[in-house]
């Protein structure tokens, strides 16, 4: 028996085959663009961090305190590339008996995700010193 070509069969197991390995396919690339989606979030996220860190550690040493940076808020373009986002800023003496006077900073922003969970922060902290004749470090 001499066979040219494949049977109706062998074709309808080829096309089964194929339809799965792409809607595998595409499945492993819609979880890829999420996965990039809020890595790139988390980035953005970070930077802007950052950036607040930046602007209320450069604050007087008599204005840095907790009441002061409560009034700092997410810029508008963050909150829409962020959603459902949360800022809270900490500022935190130290003890009076610390020589030199600090204060920790920590800024976190959290936000949520597609399905709406809220997300583990990015956070950062720093300290900010005061210098022995009333002038800052």
């Amino acid at each position: 028996m001499n066979r040219r070509g494949m049977t109706i069969l062998e074709l309808v197991v080829a096309g089964a085959l194929l339809g799965t390995l792409l809607v595998v396919c595409l499945k492993m690339i819609g979880a890829v663009a999420d996965w990039r989606r809020e890595s790139d979030r988390r980035q953005l996220a970070l930077f802007e961090a950052a950036n607040l860190m930046e602007r209320v550690a450069d604050r007087p040493w008599d204005e840095l305190t907790p009441e002061a940076v409560a009034a700092v808020r997410l810029p508008d373009n963050i909150r829409e590339r962020l959603p459902g986002a949360e800022l809270k800023i900490e500022v935190s003496d130290s003890p009076p008996e610390r020589k030199p006077p600090s204060k920790r900073i920590a800024v976190s922003i959290r936000w949520r995700d597609r399905a709406g969970r809220m997300l583990p922060p990015v956070s950062i902290a720093t300290w900010r010193f005061l210098g022995g004749r009333g002038t800052d470090l």
